[in-house]
């Protein structure tokens, strides 16, 4: 299903500490409609006198959006932002909505005549919706739209910024981050001299910065530019917190891939590679220059150095 990837847009990551469980219940009673707006809705929770977002502020809201499926059976859930393991480790995914009219009767509308703090539940046209709000071409919106006239939305409002407050604080997110990335830059240096002191103090780079804690060798041939190789790994910290590696069960052992000095790779294992012989393992300490530097990648933070145990288990070459 697309669903999820069709809204990406609208999706932030944020911890709540507290949701009301009527959200996922959807309430009872009676839809009205917004003479203004055309907007369906029923309020579960309500401040009458409460402030509420204009047209092209943000909002951060937890949704349940529900339907019929292809089959037309009835509750159908293709978003809940209360489902474990679709946010963080509280099981809840905040979801930041530009609130810009898309249509009349748009969710967008619903959502800007709450106040912080309500629930409510909004009855949203499909075909509108896919084609107005998520600008699907016709011919391509999903089948499952034909079975839902309209869609559910119930939605707490968690808080909303005007377009300025959210820049302002994505500007200070980024210059915290930088902050960070400096202080790590600064200390790695001395992060790595304290590993090899402890761990191997004999051990010099090599020219490429490169430390070989362990190496040893292989009786197969060199790895040649083209080769294929099959390559098994474990990636882990100063600390010895793995991050990643080649065994990932389910018949997942090694890693294969061509070899080339223009491969998709960190330097540090081009660098490694290039100077293996099939059968060899080695154990490197790779800095960030030669890993993924200031950008960092995923959980890995930028200027990190790297452990990799490697093991060249197989090389074939190119015909």
């Amino acid at each position: 299903m697309r669903t999820r990837t069709t809204i990406n847009y609208l999706f932030f990551s944020f911890a709540v500490a507290t949701i009301l469980t009527s959200c996922k219940g959807g309430g009872s009673g009676d839809f009205k409609t917004d003479e203004t707006t055309g907007v369906q809705y029923r309020f579960i929770n309500h401040d009458e006198n409460g402030a509420k977002p204009t047209d092209g502020s943000f909002a951060k809201v937890v949704m349940l959006w529900t339907g019929k499926n292809v089959k037309g059976d009835a509750d159908t859930v293709f978003i809940d932002s209360h489902k474990k393991g679709m946010g963080d480790s509280n099981g809840v995914l905040m979801q930041a909505i530009p609130l810009k009219k898309s249509f009349t009767g748009c969710l967008e509308q619903g959502i800007m005549m709450m106040a912080k703090g309500d629930s409510a539940v909004f009855k949203i046209n499909s075909d509108s919706l896919y084609l107005k709000t998520f600008h699907y071409p016709a011919n391509r919106i999903p089948a499952f739209v034909k079975s839902n006239p309209t869609f559910n939305f119930t939605i707490k409002l968690v808080s909303f910024q005007t377009q300025q407050e959210m820049m302002a604080e994505r500007q200070a997110e980024m210059q915290k981050r930088m902050e960070a990335a400096s202080v790590r830059k600064t200390q790695e240096p001395a992060d790595i001299a304290a590993y090899l002191q402890k761990n191997a103090p004999n051990v010099k780079p090599d020219a490429d910065s490169i430390f070989y804690l362990k190496d040893t060798k292989g009786k197969g041939r060199e790895v040649k530019e083209g080769d294929s190789l099959e390559v098994g790994y474990v990636g882990h910290f100063l600390d010895g917190s793995i991050f990643d590696q080649s065994d990932k069960g389910a018949g997942t052992r090694t890693f294969k891939f061509q070899y080339t000095k223009q491969v998709a790779l960190i330097k540090g294992w081009i660098s490694v590679l290039g100077k293996m012989h099939e059968g060899e393992k080695v154990t490197v300490l790779i800095p960030s220059n030669m890993a993924y530097g200031p950008q960092g990648r995923g959980q890995i933070q930028p200027y990190t150095p790297l452990i990799f145990d490697m093991e060249l288990v197989g090389i074939t070459s190119k015909k």
